[in-house]
């Protein structure tokens, strides 16, 4: 992968007075989307010491964040905290866009006035503006690699559950029946991904960048509007990964123009740097590209494989837990089977050994991950990104189920509390529900003649 090198322009280039604006504008907000989104940025190739870099960077954004939810939007309960969703767009993570795009424009209109007072000495911003496109190729490069991963290995969009085969469709959420549209088929889902990483893998190289932003603009105009039109709640991420590929291109959309529309002979104008001069400098950025090379491009692809490979094992497991379970009105929802806001789950729909989904009060599915331990006769369980449960299995005949809730584990950093109640175990018991046998859905296959379009 070369490496282009911001080099000061001569004296002679230099930008409008609007043009500096807009620039310092557009560098502060798309810093903070490198670096302080907190979907994950460069620095998670370097482990825990990435994560603690991460968290220190974004920790400011999400105080005042949190200030203005809580005084300003008057939020409370989840509403007024950053939870884990395994998505996004929660109401925090709106204000926390608002908190991003004001640090922008007030940084940058900040940053005008003190050039000003220094007599705007500075015409042009080149160096600094060939830094952030190389910072923002390895973001956007690495999301849509990440991303792109879990499709290619069909994790993302997996088999559809028992829990939705069983779902009339005009019950179905709008994201419930995208995604089992796309998982229904995993090959087009693998399609998806590998566009993806084509993308993401292009943007990465000197040579092909201008290529992988335009396929990743592409390809994520298409996410985007999935997400817009079935209401998935990765709108925010998405509309942000765009812009990141969109301002990518943005020095060629003169050459593109004059190339695809007024038919002339054309060269794109994005200046790509050569490598810097000194010796410390350009050992640090080899360093960093084979890093980032076997870290991500290598490993990535090795450690989602690995886990694709587990789920994929998992599938083919049987286990007397397979299958759909109500809950009995004897026993109440306790533990894992109260959903993250306080709901009694009143289903559990078990399709491997370690995926689950639970059904709430209000007929919500919820993502539920499982491990079952045939052995240790246990089911460890946790919906969405909730604490894990751990259960003692009892199969008292084929069609009930009784889960005793077992003492956690004590944390060995944590001290004794004196006041803490002792352990009750609680008791949740599921009669099993009958089920289809076969799915047409699952069963159709491809036809290439078809006499009559098949609907039921």
């Amino acid at each position: 992968m070369s490496v282009e090198v911001p080099v000061a322009t001569s004296g002679s280039d230099v930008w409008s007075p609007w043009v500096r604006v807009a620039f310092r504008i557009g560098f502060l907000y798309m810093f903070v989307f490198c670096f302080c989104y907190g979907n994950g940025s460069i620095f998670d190739l370097f482990g825990p010491v990435g994560s603690y870099i991460d968290e220190g960077m974004i920790w400011p954004f999400h105080q005042v964040a949190l200030w203005l939810g809580s005084h300003v939007f008057h939020l409370t309960g989840w509403r007024a905290t950053f939870h884990p969703t395994g998505s996004g767009d929660t109401a925090m993570d709106w204000i926390l866009q608002l908190v991003f795009a004001a640090f922008a424009l007030i940084g940058g209109l900040l940053w005008t006035v003190l050039a000003a007072v220094r007599g705007n000495r500075r015409k042009e911003y080149s160096t600094l503006y060939a830094w952030l496109r190389f910072a923002l190729r390895l973001t956007v490069g690495l999301f849509m690699v990440d991303y792109g991963l879990d499709k290619v290995f069909p994790l993302q969009m997996p088999p559809i559950s028992i829990g939705i085969l069983n779902e009339p469709v005009g019950q179905m959420a709008p994201m419930t029946f995208l995604w089992a549209m796309i998982g229904l088929n995993p090959a087009y889902e693998v399609i998806c991904g590998l566009a993806e990483v084509l993308g993401g893998a292009l943007i990465l190289f000197r040579r092909t960048a201008l290529a992988g932003s335009l396929i990743s603009a592409f390809v994520m105009t298409n996410v985007l509007l999935y997400n817009l039109f079935f209401d998935v709640p990765v709108k925010l991420f998405a509309a942000n990964l765009l812009l990141g590929a969109l301002f990518l291109t943005l020095p060629d959309v003169g050459p593109l123009f004059g190339f695809f529309f007024a038919h002339k002979p054309s060269v794109p104008k994005g200046v790509w740097f050569p490598p810097i001069q000194r010796r410390a400098w350009r050992i640090t950025t080899r360093v960093f590209e084979i890093i980032f090379i076997v870290g991500f491009l290598i490993g990535g692809p090795i450690l989602v494989g690995m886990e694709w490979m587990e789920s994929h094992k998992a599938a083919q497991e049987t286990s007397p837990l397979l299958g759909a379970w109500k809950l009995d009105p004897a026993h109440p929802a306790t533990g894992a089977f109260l959903t993250p806001e306080g709901l009694p789950a009143t289903h559990l729909y078990i399709d491997t050994t370690r995926r689950a989904h639970t059904r709430s009060t209000d007929l919500a599915l919820w993502r539920t991950h499982i491990t079952i331990d045939p052995k240790a006769a246990t089911l460890r369980m946790a919906q969405t990104m909730g604490e894990p449960v751990v259960y003692s299995v009892n199969l008292p005949d084929p069609n009930h189920l009784v889960l005793v809730s077992r003492l956690p584990k004590p944390d060995p950093k944590a001290k004794p509390d004196p006041k803490a109640k002792p352990f009750v175990p609680e008791i949740v018991s599921l009669t099993r529900e009958p089920v289809m046998a076969h799915y047409p859905l699952l069963e159709r296959g491809f036809h290439w003649v078809n006499e009559w379009g098949l609907e039921r």
